[in-house]
């Protein structure tokens, strides 16, 4: 007689015809599905930065019009020209601003 426990192992989960099909895909490397949803995801997180850029860029074209242009052809007031500067400022701010505590909290170890 044994004084050690007997273990009996688990049962195998039923294979279904549907999760060998994926484990061969996944075998083969052929990884679609996954890749699919990265993709959009990746050009979704691209359109969202693009539009950033180019908007940030219009503003600060608009802005620097503003300071060069003559005053009949400058088409914003004196308050939107005030709102845009302090808009463009402000984003340029906060981007110095985070990038300083970056490099200062979080030093490189090269």
């Amino acid at each position: 007689m044994s004084t050690f426990p007997t273990v009996e192992p688990e049962r195998e989960p039923e294979s279904t015809d549907e999760a060998r099909k994926e484990a061969i895909r996944f075998a083969d490397r052929n990884l679609r599905r996954d890749e699919s949803v990265r993709t959009h995801i990746h050009l979704g997180g691209l359109a969202v930065y693009w539009i950033f850029v180019s908007v940030g860029i219009a503003l600060f074209l608009v802005w620097s019009w503003h300071l060069g242009a003559p005053e009949r052809w400058r088409f914003l007031n004196v308050e939107q020209r005030n709102d845009l500067q302090m808009v463009l400022l402000s984003a340029v701010g906060s981007s110095f601003v985070t990038e300083a505590s970056r490099r200062w909290l979080h030093p490189r170890k090269d």
